[in-house]
Order: structure tokens, then sequence, then C-alpha cells
């Protein structure tokens, strides 16, 4: 995956008791555990990674059916999401199919209308990237605040061990998307140093992935911004 073809833009043992326990009583098992996206990394690995705080409006996980169907929404948008958790962006009730989604063992989405009434998506690094280049100026809520989204480097893993087995996540940033096929381009900094430029489909496209690294990507003359950060 060394080539760059466009330049822009998640026990036995138990269950035999349980189920004992419920031919005695005749009671309902509990329902299954929820697994939180944040039980997918350890927080404290990306305690300095800056997000912007000053946007985010605090959500709470959904009820199975909202998370249903946000996962449907999700699935008809070819979201690249095994969806694990969501919520509605808005705690009004509303008839758009608006949701922010947690993916398992991958980048987390927010689902919105576009300019044209559609359902749009947007992952979580993305809003991040933008909200800290805005400021004030970036809608308030429009950005990841699930649990399980609560470090959106950390998606970025799937992307990395593609591009290198050798790669710890540290940091990224999303650079932009756009071509044909469509693409959504990132900047990984590797913990120790060290980082790739990664151009990954956008949801539905065809497009391959690829990547370069940092020395690669500079000679092509899209120079990295992270990598060169001492990770330790």
């Amino acid at each position: 995956m060394k080539k760059l073809g466009h330049l822009f833009i998640l026990a036995a043992a138990l269950a035999a008791v349980a189920g004992s326990a419920q031919a005695q009583t005749g009671q309902p098992p509990p329902p299954p555990t929820r697994l939180y996206g944040t039980e997918q990394y350890n927080m404290r690995e990306y305690s300095s990674v800056n997000r912007p705080t000053a946007r985010l409006t605090p959500r709470e996980s959904g009820n199975p059916m909202v998370v249903r169907a946000a996962a449907k929404v999700a699935a008809e948008l070819h979201a690249p999401c095994e969806v694990i958790d969501a919520a509605p962006l808005s705690t009004r009730p509303s008839s758009r199919p608006e949701y922010e989604i947690v993916c398992k063992d991958a980048l987390g989405w927010i689902i919105s209308q576009g300019p044209d009434g559609k359902p749009q998506l947007n992952d979580c690094l993305a809003l991040d990237t933008g909200a800290l280049a805005a400021g004030k100026a970036w809608p308030k809520g429009m950005v990841c605040s699930l649990p399980g989204n609560a470090a959106p480097v950390a998606g970025l893993k799937p992307l990395a061990a593609k591009a290198s087995s050798a790669c710890t996540v540290a940091d990224g940033t999303f650079l932009g998307g756009g071509g044909d096929p469509p693409i959504r381009r990132y900047e990984i900094a590797c913990k120790g140093g060290g980082g790739y430029i990664v151009d990954a489909p956008a949801p539905g496209s065809t497009a391959p992935l690829s990547s370069l690294t940092c020395d690669e990507a500079k000679a092509a003359g899209v120079a990295c911004t992270l990598a060169d950060k001492k990770r330790g």
C-alpha cells in the first residue's frame, strides 16, 4: 500500500448457571451487558491528545431501539461500522435521522442532515479537526461525545495496522477528502516517532486504501505535521 492516488480531502459457565437459575425461578434472564467503546482502548494512552472540549455536548447511550435505528441508517449510508452504541444528536424530539454512533474497533461517526436535506456522514476525528480549527464558530454539539468515542484518535488503529504492523497510534488528524472515487485522508503519528499519510475509501467508495510514510509523503509534496513530534 504505497500509492496515493488522490490529493484531497470494536462464558459458558456463567451461561449454564444463569440458565439453571431461570429454570428454577421462572424469571427472564438479564439483558446482555452493553459493550462500551471505551472497553476497546485505554484512555490513558490518549490523555494528551487535544479535543475541542468547549464544543462538546454530553450524550448518554441510547436504548436498544435507538441503537438499531442508528445502525440501520448507518448501513444505508455505507458507514464502515459495526454499531455498538448510539444516541440522537439532540435531546429534543426530531423526525430527522441524526445520530452519533460508536463503532467496534473503528472510527465513530455523526449522521446529520446535509445541505441537500439528506443524511450525511462525518467521522469523529474529522469533526474534531474542524472544531479545533474553527473554535467558537463551530456548532456546539457537532463533535462526538459518547463514552465510546471519547478518544477519536483510537479509531485510527485499523488504518495504522494496515499501513504498518509496527505503528502504535499516538496521535492523528483528518486532512480532507474528495477525489473520484472519493477518499478520506488522515495523518497518523506513531508512538516513538514517525508516521503515515493514509488514504481510506470514503463510505461506499471503491477507492483502495493506500499509505505513505511521512518521508515518502514529503517527497510527494504532502507534509506530515504530527509525526516529527517525539512520542514516548
